[in-house]
């Protein structure tokens, strides 16, 4: 029989893009990374104003998907370093979760979501993740 138990919901979307980077005085002697590429990914995890509404949907992301996509698309096969946001902004994972967020937020806020965490891959193996101060 199925239960309903209590807990925390959280929903995940995600988005995949190949894109270039460098990063700015890298080395102990302050000269510049090569130039190199990922297949990246980006995995937001969301939370709905209530735990669950009634219907058990806990946040309805379409809106935030489709913002998720543009940004995604705006920075796909491309030299990140070379995008108007990142100009004077070291292109790390790091901050790259933190530009996610900042074109995210709006309209998650908008959906009566928060978002908990943004996590980018650098390839198969190394991630970062931001979790907004709440």
């Amino acid at each position: 029989m199925f239960t309903q138990e209590n807990g925390k919901f959280y929903v995940r979307i995600e988005g995949r893009f190949e894109s270039a980077h460098f990063l700015y005085q890298y080395f102990a002697d302050g000269t510049d990374e090569p130039i190199h590429g990922h297949s990246w990914k980006v995995e937001v995890f969301l939370e709905g104003k209530t735990n669950i509404r009634p219907d058990g949907i806990s946040f309805d992301f379409l809106t935030a998907r489709n913002k998720l996509m543009e940004l995604v698309h705006s920075i796909d096969h491309l030299l990140i370093n070379d995008h108007p946001d990142f100009k004077g902004i070291n292109p790390t994972s790091e901050n790259v979760a933190r530009w996610f967020y900042s074109g995210l937020k709006k309209e998650v806020k908008e959906s009566e979501g928060k978002i908990r965490r943004i996590v980018i891959h650098e390839g198969p193996e190394n991630l970062a993740f931001f979790e907004p101060e709440t």
